[in-house]
This record gives structure tokens, sequence and C-alpha cells, in this order.
């Protein structure tokens, strides 16, 4: 990709100068089948002396193994046969220069992914003869695939220590009451789905997991999911995408359809939760559904359309609901294109709550009429793609972009950026008029009810 920057003369005294963004053919990656239902993936990117290996199962999205899944992620990052404990690993880990290994689970639309990660320095800066950077992958294959189990068991002190450090994530959600008001709004808006559930599963679910029952889950995500091996650095390791294909061979693999997320209908009407807390700040969350999804530059227009709404200091719910009316502590949009839903979130005195409200329907209502300027488009534009151009200056984030690409062909930054180009002003108020209004959540200072209680 290039800028390059293009002349028009218009008249002997008038020039007219652009800058136009140039793609070639390699800045828009595709991935390499290695094996049935396995991508490989290498991102060229000369900025770091250090190279990024993940290793992402996908499956679809489900409540019975929805907790399974994620449980089994932590313990499987944990420690391995070799390795079956801290010490042993980080032991290890030293002798790989200090590497950074881990695991994350999460959630994409009605698909879980299981990312397994690694950094490590780069070969030339070592003084091994051996590669270090297969030396990680290696590690990060004996995890995956050769556990530390016995009798068809993962052992209980691991299965233990992960499942109290799992509820205590999902107990601690509630100190931190702007996550934890927006978790609430989509188990809400999603209460008979999968999706609606926290990316580990419930309390209860992660309480029931046994030994044997993880064991099976593992065997089951091997066998059934989709697999993408991204590697991110200077130059892709000799053998590595052949090493993780043999590696699957023996798994007697079946791999499950990835397919787009089903988008909820419309509400019959507005679902409305109030939940009373001791804290002196109320919270206001309103969940908007579309049935409009689709890839990223089929959807580029939405991810403009939320940001003028509520993202930078060019936007509306910031320039009105919290600088010129002072509803608000913060007041920000984002909406999700996989799943086809938009968040706005604020931080609200109780007396304020029901005027913040009913401004942000006000402010959505403008743009759905065409009323904002063309600069505060071009600010949200620029903003985007900014945002987007900064990903190339990390490879966990830019890592974290391609892993969570889950259906079809990953779209690259710099092509989500030549979509962003085409969006215009009437994109944005079709934008706006394809949401409808389906939850609203509060978190009511106690001894406030009244304040906050809507007239009949």
């Amino acid at each position: 990709m290039e800028l390059v920057r293009q002349y028009r003369i218009v008249s002997p005294n008038i020039i007219i100068i652009t800058e136009v963004l140039k793609f070639k053919a390699g800045d828009f990656l595709k991935p390499t089948a290695i094996a049935p239902g396995i991508d490989g993936l290498f991102i060229k990117n000369d900025r770091f002396s250090t190279t990024h290996i993940s290793i992402n199962l996908y499956i679809p999205l489900n409540k019975t193994t929805l907790a399974h899944n994620a449980l089994l992620t932590y313990v499987l990052s944990s420690c391995c046969a070799e390795y079956p404990d801290f010490t042993a690993l980080n032991l290890k880990i030293c002798q790989l220069y200090g590497a950074d290994i881990g695991g994350v689970a999460d959630k994409v639309g009605d698909t879980q992914v299981l990312r397994f990660f690694s950094f490590t320095v780069d070969d030339e800066l070592t003084d091994q003869d051996s590669s270090v950077v297969l030396e990680s992958f290696e590690l990060l294959c004996k995890m995956l695939f050769e556990p530390s189990v016995e009798n068809e068991a993962f052992k209980t002190a691991d299965l233990q220590r992960e499942r109290r450090l799992t509820l205590e994530k999902i107990e601690g959600l509630i100190n931190e009451k702007r996550s934890y008001a927006i978790n609430k709004t989509i188990f809400e808006m999603y209460k008979n789905e999968a999706f609606g559930q926290f990316k580990t599963g419930s309390i209860e679910d992660v309480c029931a997991i046994t030994e044997k029952s993880l064991y099976k889950a593992w065997k089951e995500l091997l066998s059934s999911a989709k697999v993408r091996v991204q590697v991110i650095g200077k130059k892709l390791p000799d053998g590595l995408f052949e090493n993780l294909a043999e590696r699957f061979e023996g798994c007697n693999r079946n791999p499950m359809q990835i397919v787009p997320a089903v988008p909820k209908n419309p509400p019959q009407k507005v679902n409305r939760v109030d939940e009373v807390m001791e804290v002196a700040q109320g919270k206001l969350v309103m969940g908007f559904t579309t049935t409009f999804t689709g890839n990223d530059t089929e959807t580029a227009f939405l991810a403009v359309f939320s940001d003028l709404l509520g993202g930078g200091p060019y936007s509306k719910l910031f320039k009105n609901v919290r600088e010129k009316l002072s509803l608000c502590y913060y007041c920000a949009a984002r909406c999700n294109r996989a799943k086809g839903y938009l968040m706005i979130d604020s931080g609200v005195e109780a007396e304020n709550a029901i005027k913040a409200e009913e401004e942000i329907l006000k402010q959505l209502e403008d743009i759905k009429s065409g009323n904002f300027d063309a600069e505060d488009l071009a600010a949200s534009i620029r903003s985007i793609k900014e945002s987007l151009r900064g990903l190339n200056d990390s490879q966990a984030a830019l890592d974290g972009w391609y892993s969570l690409k889950v259906v079809g062909n990953p779209t690259s930054p710099e092509e989500f950026i030549a979509a962003l180009e085409g969006v215009t002003k009437e994109d944005v108020i079709r934008a706006a008029g394809l949401y409808t209004l389906d939850t609203v959540y509060r978190i009511v200072p106690k001894g406030k009810e009244g304040v906050m209680a809507y007239e009949n």
C-alpha cells in the first residue's frame, strides 16, 4: 500500500492536489489451505524484532459447550505433559528468551474462538543454533495436543485452579459497573441464545465441569474445530504450517461448518430492566438490533454511523448529550456488525437518566433526518482509518484483528480502509434507519428509584 499524490490542472492558476491510497496485491491477505478445515495465514511485518504465532480454533457457539471450551483454553495454556506445573513451564519459557505464551477464549457472532498464542524474539537476535521461534511453536503444540492428563481425565489440581480463576473473573464483573451493565444488557437481549452468556459461561456451568467432561471436550474440540494458524513477523518459519497439519492428522477430523451469525428479529416492545445498587452514579445502556449483517466491506457504513453517533469528540452524543446539555459523564456508541446490534452506554446522575435517554433517541433521529455536518462525517471516517492503520503498530492487535474474522476470507485493515472511502452521507442515514430499540438496562442508585421511574 502506498499514498499517491495526484495533480489536476483546472485552469492556468488553479491546480487541485489529492492524495489517494494505492493498494498492492499483497495488501489483501488470504489464508492458505494446509489441510481439510485448517488454514494458514502469514502476515509479513518488518516493524518488530519478534514473531507472533497464534493457533485459532473456531466452533459454533453453544450453551452446552461454551463453559467447557472456555475453561479448556485456560487449562491447556497453563501446562502440558512435559511441563506439568508453573515452575517447569516458566523455566522453559525463560529458555525461550522470555517468550510470552497464553490462551484466550472469546465469542464472535455465533462462533466461539479459542486462541493459543506466543510472542518470541526473532532467531537472528539469539545466539542459538536452533530456531527459538519454532521451539515456541512446538511448546504451543504440546499444550494443545499433549496436555497434562491421566486415565482420560484432566488432573484435578489443574481443573480446580483454572475454575477458581474463572469464577473470580465472572464474580468480579460487578466491580466494574460499566462493563457489568453492558454484559447485562447483552444477556437481556439474547437470553434465549448462547450469545447472551458471558464468554466464559455461567457460574453454574463452570462449576458443573469435571475432569472427565473436560477431557471429552478437548477430544471433541480437536476433532470438530475449524483451525487457522497465523504468523506475524519478518518471515514464515520453514515447515510451520505443515507441522501443524501433521499434528491434526491423528485427531479423527470432522470440522464443523462456521456460518454467519443469525441476527435477532425486531422486538414487539422495548424490554426495560432496572437493577438497584448501592452506587452513586447510575448507568444507562440502550441496546438496538438490526437484521442487517455482513462482512467488513459490506458493513463499513454501519461502523461510520455508530462512530458518528457516539465515537470521538465530533460525535452527536459527545457534543450534545455530554457537552452541550451535560446529561451524562460519558456517552458512547458501538456496533457489533457480526451479530447485528448497536449498544449505547452512559453514566448518568439519577435526575438526568430519563432526559438522557430521550436526548439519545433524539440524536439518533437527527442522523436519520440527515441533520449532521459533512465535516463531522469526514472526521469520523478519518478517525476510524487512523485506528485501523494503528493495528500495524502492534502484533497482538493485528493478530486479534485477523483472529476475529471467522467467516470466509478475513478482511485486511487496508481493505476495510478502502471500503470506508466509499461511505456517503446517504449510507449513514440508511444505517440509522436499520436499528430498532430492543432493551434499556439501567443501574439505579439505591434511594433514587422514584427519580428514575418512568411515567405511566
